[in-house]
Protein backbone atom coordinates (compact mmCIF):
# COMPACT_ATOMS: atom_id res chain seq x y z
CA UNK A 1 0.00 0.00 0.00
CA UNK A 2 2.72 2.31 0.95
CA UNK A 3 4.62 1.90 -2.67
CA UNK A 4 1.04 1.99 -4.64
CA UNK A 5 -0.19 5.67 -2.92
CA UNK A 6 3.83 7.31 -3.19
CA UNK A 7 3.35 6.29 -7.18
CA UNK A 8 0.48 7.99 -7.36
CA UNK A 9 1.84 11.37 -5.62
CA UNK A 10 4.98 11.03 -8.22
CA UNK A 11 2.42 11.30 -11.09
CA UNK A 12 0.72 14.61 -9.34
CA UNK A 13 3.81 16.23 -11.02
CA UNK A 14 3.32 14.44 -14.24
CA UNK A 15 -0.51 15.56 -14.78
CA UNK A 16 -0.46 18.90 -13.22
CA UNK A 17 -0.68 22.29 -15.13
CA UNK A 18 2.32 24.00 -15.56
CA UNK A 19 2.50 27.70 -13.61
CA UNK A 20 4.97 30.19 -14.25
CA UNK A 21 6.73 31.19 -11.05
CA UNK A 22 10.44 32.17 -9.86
CA UNK A 23 12.86 29.23 -9.11
CA UNK A 24 13.57 28.41 -6.03
CA UNK A 25 17.21 27.78 -4.51
CA UNK A 26 17.66 24.38 -2.94
CA UNK A 27 19.46 26.19 -0.10
CA UNK A 28 15.70 27.64 0.42
CA UNK A 29 15.36 24.47 2.46
CA UNK A 30 17.16 25.70 4.84
CA UNK A 31 17.73 29.46 4.59
CA UNK A 32 13.90 30.34 5.12
CA UNK A 33 13.66 28.52 8.32
CA UNK A 34 13.39 32.03 9.70
CA UNK A 35 10.85 33.13 7.63
CA UNK A 36 8.23 30.15 7.83
CA UNK A 37 8.56 30.30 11.10
CA UNK A 38 7.61 33.49 12.02
CA UNK A 39 4.71 33.09 9.52
CA UNK A 40 3.57 29.94 11.51
CA UNK A 41 3.60 31.51 14.81
CA UNK A 42 1.87 34.92 13.20
CA UNK A 43 -1.05 32.59 11.50
CA UNK A 44 -1.21 30.43 14.92
CA UNK A 45 -1.50 33.61 17.24
CA UNK A 46 -3.84 35.10 15.41
CA UNK A 47 -7.46 36.45 15.53
CA UNK A 48 -8.72 34.06 12.92
CA UNK A 49 -7.06 30.94 14.65
CA UNK A 50 -9.17 31.32 17.57
CA UNK A 51 -11.61 28.66 16.06
CA UNK A 52 -9.25 26.36 15.01
CA UNK A 53 -7.78 26.71 18.72
CA UNK A 54 -11.12 26.24 19.87
CA UNK A 55 -11.56 22.77 17.72
CA UNK A 56 -8.17 21.66 18.87
CA UNK A 57 -8.12 21.85 22.56
CA UNK A 58 -12.05 20.74 22.60
CA UNK A 59 -10.81 17.73 20.61
CA UNK A 60 -7.84 16.94 22.68
CA UNK A 61 -9.85 17.25 26.05
CA UNK A 62 -12.43 14.81 24.50
CA UNK A 63 -9.74 12.12 23.66
CA UNK A 64 -7.48 12.72 26.72
CA UNK A 65 -10.72 11.45 28.60
CA UNK A 66 -10.89 8.22 26.64
CA UNK A 67 -7.31 7.80 25.95
CA UNK A 68 -7.27 4.87 27.68
CA UNK A 69 -10.29 3.31 26.27
CA UNK A 70 -8.77 4.02 23.12
CA UNK A 71 -5.44 2.68 23.46
CA UNK A 72 -6.83 -0.95 24.70
CA UNK A 73 -9.21 -0.86 22.13
CA UNK A 74 -6.96 -0.31 18.98
CA UNK A 75 -4.48 -2.96 20.74
CA UNK A 76 -6.89 -5.88 21.06
CA UNK A 77 -8.30 -5.07 17.24
CA UNK A 78 -4.27 -5.22 16.46
CA UNK A 79 -4.28 -8.58 17.92
CA UNK A 80 -7.67 -9.92 16.26
CA UNK A 81 -6.42 -8.77 13.19
CA UNK A 82 -3.28 -10.53 13.48
CA UNK A 83 -1.48 -7.11 13.20
CA UNK A 84 0.67 -7.76 16.92
CA UNK A 85 1.17 -4.39 19.11
CA UNK A 86 4.83 -4.31 18.07
CA UNK A 87 6.56 -1.73 15.93
CA UNK A 88 8.30 -4.06 13.72
CA UNK A 89 10.76 -1.95 11.65
CA UNK A 90 14.49 -2.95 11.53
CA UNK A 91 17.68 -1.27 11.37
CA UNK A 92 19.10 -1.33 8.34
CA UNK A 93 21.80 1.67 8.64
CA UNK A 94 23.84 2.76 10.97
CA UNK A 95 26.47 4.61 12.05
CA UNK A 96 28.57 5.57 15.15
CA UNK A 97 25.58 3.60 17.28
CA UNK A 98 22.97 5.56 15.80
CA UNK A 99 19.80 4.05 13.48
CA UNK A 100 20.05 6.19 10.68
CA UNK A 101 17.05 4.34 8.51
CA UNK A 102 15.06 1.74 9.82
CA UNK A 103 12.53 -0.13 7.35
CA UNK A 104 8.81 -1.98 7.69
CA UNK A 105 9.03 -5.80 8.04
CA UNK A 106 5.18 -7.09 8.15
CA UNK A 107 1.70 -5.07 7.95
CA UNK A 108 1.77 -3.14 11.47
CA UNK A 109 5.42 -1.42 10.57
CA UNK A 110 4.34 -0.71 6.94
CA UNK A 111 1.38 1.27 8.49
CA UNK A 112 3.68 3.10 10.86
CA UNK A 113 6.29 3.81 8.37
CA UNK A 114 3.32 6.41 6.88
CA UNK A 115 4.83 8.70 9.06
CA UNK A 116 8.11 7.81 8.71
CA UNK A 117 10.37 11.16 7.85
CA UNK A 118 12.31 8.86 5.33
CA UNK A 119 8.71 7.92 2.86
CA UNK A 120 8.30 11.36 3.12
CA UNK A 121 11.10 12.63 2.04
CA UNK A 122 11.66 9.96 -0.62
CA UNK A 123 8.01 11.77 -1.85
CA UNK A 124 9.80 15.29 -2.01
CA UNK A 125 12.77 13.87 -3.54
CA UNK A 126 10.84 12.43 -6.29
CA UNK A 127 8.75 15.51 -6.90
CA UNK A 128 11.74 18.16 -6.58
CA UNK A 129 13.56 15.42 -9.24
CA UNK A 130 11.40 14.75 -11.91
CA UNK A 131 11.03 19.04 -11.57
CA UNK A 132 14.83 19.48 -11.72
CA UNK A 133 15.22 17.25 -15.08
CA UNK A 134 12.34 18.16 -16.93
CA UNK A 135 13.05 22.03 -16.10
CA UNK A 136 9.37 22.39 -14.42
CA UNK A 137 10.01 25.25 -11.92
CA UNK A 138 6.79 24.54 -10.44
CA UNK A 139 6.89 21.08 -9.55
CA UNK A 140 10.68 21.86 -8.53
CA UNK A 141 9.47 24.32 -6.05
CA UNK A 142 7.01 21.90 -4.71
CA UNK A 143 9.89 19.41 -3.58
CA UNK A 144 11.57 22.41 -1.88
CA UNK A 145 8.41 22.89 -0.31
CA UNK A 146 7.91 19.89 0.96
CA UNK A 147 11.96 19.67 2.36
CA UNK A 148 11.23 22.91 3.75
CA UNK A 149 8.03 21.62 5.54
CA UNK A 150 9.84 18.78 7.18
CA UNK A 151 12.59 20.61 8.29
CA UNK A 152 10.30 23.18 10.36
CA UNK A 153 7.83 20.59 11.05
CA UNK A 154 10.99 19.23 12.89
CA UNK A 155 11.78 22.27 14.83
CA UNK A 156 8.30 22.93 15.99
CA UNK A 157 7.67 19.60 16.37
CA UNK A 158 10.93 18.67 19.07
CA UNK A 159 10.10 22.14 21.17
CA UNK A 160 6.69 21.01 21.82
CA UNK A 161 7.63 17.51 22.84
CA UNK A 162 9.88 18.63 25.09
CA UNK A 163 8.47 20.80 26.35
CA UNK A 164 4.60 18.75 27.11
CA UNK A 165 7.04 15.64 28.22
CA UNK A 166 4.61 13.30 27.77
CA UNK A 167 5.05 9.55 28.45
CA UNK A 168 4.03 7.23 25.61
CA UNK A 169 1.58 4.54 26.25
CA UNK A 170 4.22 1.76 26.09
CA UNK A 171 6.16 2.98 29.23
CA UNK A 172 3.20 4.71 30.91
CA UNK A 173 3.66 4.79 34.61
CA UNK A 174 0.52 6.76 35.65
CA UNK A 175 -2.97 5.88 34.11
CA UNK A 176 -3.11 8.69 30.50
CA UNK A 177 1.09 8.71 30.93
CA UNK A 178 2.77 10.82 33.31
CA UNK A 179 3.59 14.74 32.43
CA UNK A 180 7.25 15.76 32.78
CA UNK A 181 7.69 19.26 30.68
CA UNK A 182 10.97 20.08 30.23
CA UNK A 183 13.27 16.99 30.35
CA UNK A 184 17.03 17.45 30.22
CA UNK A 185 18.45 17.01 27.17
CA UNK A 186 20.34 13.92 28.48
CA UNK A 187 17.24 12.59 29.48
CA UNK A 188 15.52 13.07 26.81
CA UNK A 189 18.00 11.56 24.08
CA UNK A 190 18.50 8.41 26.74
CA UNK A 191 14.41 8.18 27.41
CA UNK A 192 12.95 9.64 24.67
CA UNK A 193 9.28 7.61 25.26
CA UNK A 194 9.04 9.09 28.37
CA UNK A 195 8.47 12.65 26.95
CA UNK A 196 7.90 12.77 23.68
CA UNK A 197 4.25 11.44 22.69
CA UNK A 198 2.79 14.91 22.56
CA UNK A 199 1.92 16.27 19.73
CA UNK A 200 2.98 13.27 17.18
CA UNK A 201 5.46 14.15 14.84
CA UNK A 202 4.20 11.49 12.37
CA UNK A 203 1.21 13.06 12.13
CA UNK A 204 2.31 16.19 11.58
CA UNK A 205 4.91 15.41 8.92
CA UNK A 206 1.80 13.17 6.85
CA UNK A 207 -0.46 16.05 7.44
CA UNK A 208 2.25 18.56 6.45
CA UNK A 209 2.98 16.82 2.70
CA UNK A 210 -0.64 16.17 1.96
CA UNK A 211 -1.31 20.30 2.96
CA UNK A 212 1.41 21.34 0.77
CA UNK A 213 0.35 19.03 -2.30
CA UNK A 214 -3.39 19.77 -2.20
CA UNK A 215 -2.30 23.74 -2.06
CA UNK A 216 -0.11 23.06 -5.00
CA UNK A 217 -2.04 20.76 -7.01
CA UNK A 218 -5.58 22.27 -6.07
CA UNK A 219 -7.29 20.25 -9.80
CA UNK A 220 -6.62 17.07 -7.00
CA UNK A 221 -7.43 18.76 -4.01
CA UNK A 222 -10.41 16.00 -3.19
CA UNK A 223 -8.54 12.88 -4.13
CA UNK A 224 -5.19 14.28 -2.45
CA UNK A 225 -7.18 14.76 0.86
CA UNK A 226 -9.18 11.45 0.25
CA UNK A 227 -5.96 9.54 0.10
CA UNK A 228 -4.56 11.47 3.21
CA UNK A 229 -7.62 11.15 5.47
CA UNK A 230 -7.10 7.20 5.34
CA UNK A 231 -3.37 7.02 5.37
CA UNK A 232 -3.31 9.41 8.55
CA UNK A 233 -6.26 7.09 9.82
CA UNK A 234 -4.42 3.73 8.93
CA UNK A 235 -0.88 5.57 10.11
CA UNK A 236 -3.20 6.57 13.64
CA UNK A 237 -4.76 3.80 14.56
CA UNK A 238 -0.94 1.81 14.16
CA UNK A 239 0.45 4.31 16.72
CA UNK A 240 -1.52 3.37 19.09
CA UNK A 241 -1.97 -0.30 18.07
CA UNK A 242 1.89 -0.19 19.06
CA UNK A 243 1.53 1.73 22.30
CA UNK A 244 3.53 4.58 21.00
CA UNK A 245 0.68 7.38 20.91
CA UNK A 246 -2.21 8.40 22.83
CA UNK A 247 -5.51 9.63 20.76
CA UNK A 248 -5.11 13.30 22.15
CA UNK A 249 -1.69 13.41 20.90
CA UNK A 250 -3.62 13.82 17.29
CA UNK A 251 -4.77 16.98 17.12
CA UNK A 252 -2.36 19.39 17.92
CA UNK A 253 -0.27 17.28 15.41
CA UNK A 254 -2.68 17.49 12.65
CA UNK A 255 -2.90 21.17 13.00
CA UNK A 256 0.66 22.09 13.06
CA UNK A 257 1.28 20.50 10.13
CA UNK A 258 -1.86 22.27 8.45
CA UNK A 259 0.25 25.54 9.15
CA UNK A 260 3.29 24.36 8.37
CA UNK A 261 1.79 23.11 5.40
CA UNK A 262 0.38 25.96 4.28
CA UNK A 263 3.37 28.35 5.43
CA UNK A 264 5.77 26.59 3.55
CA UNK A 265 3.26 27.11 0.43
CA UNK A 266 3.64 30.82 0.44
CA UNK A 267 7.87 30.42 0.11
CA UNK A 268 7.01 31.48 -3.31
CA UNK A 269 5.35 34.67 -2.49
CA UNK A 270 8.07 35.98 0.06
CA UNK A 271 10.75 35.03 -2.57
CA UNK A 272 8.43 37.15 -5.19
CA UNK A 273 8.26 39.94 -2.52
CA UNK A 274 12.22 39.98 -2.27
CA UNK A 275 12.50 39.89 -5.58
CA UNK A 276 10.69 43.36 -5.76
CA UNK A 277 11.68 45.09 -3.26
CA UNK A 278 15.07 44.41 -3.96
CA UNK A 279 17.33 47.42 -4.85
CA UNK A 280 20.49 46.26 -5.92
CA UNK A 281 23.20 48.95 -7.58
CA UNK A 282 24.75 48.67 -10.20
CA UNK A 283 28.23 50.28 -11.52
CA UNK A 284 29.29 51.20 -14.75
CA UNK A 285 32.37 52.91 -16.44
CA UNK A 286 31.86 56.19 -17.31
CA UNK A 287 34.33 57.27 -20.41
CA UNK A 288 33.31 61.15 -21.94
CA UNK A 289 35.96 63.25 -22.11
CA UNK A 290 36.54 62.10 -18.51
CA UNK A 291 37.28 59.02 -16.70
CA UNK A 292 34.57 57.94 -13.75
CA UNK A 293 31.94 55.54 -12.62
CA UNK A 294 28.07 55.57 -13.04
CA UNK A 295 26.20 54.49 -10.31
CA UNK A 296 22.92 53.27 -10.99
CA UNK A 297 20.24 51.33 -8.53
CA UNK A 298 16.89 49.48 -9.38
CA UNK A 299 13.68 50.71 -7.28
Amino acid sequence: MVYLLLSLFLSLSVFAQEAQEPRLRFLDVFTKIPETGKDTLQTSFSKEAIPGWLAVLGSTAVLYEYDEKLYSYSQKKGRDWHIGNRDNTKPILQAYGHELVRLPTDTGSALYFLGDGWLHFSIAASVYGYGHFTDSSYDANTGIMLMHGMVVSTLFNQTLKRSFGRESPEVKTQERGAWRPFPSFNAYNNRTANYDAMPSGHVMTATMTFTILAERYPAYKVPIYSVGGVWASALMFEMMNNGVHWASDYPLGIAMGWVIGRASTRMISRAGKDKIESTDWNFLPMINGTSGIIASRNF
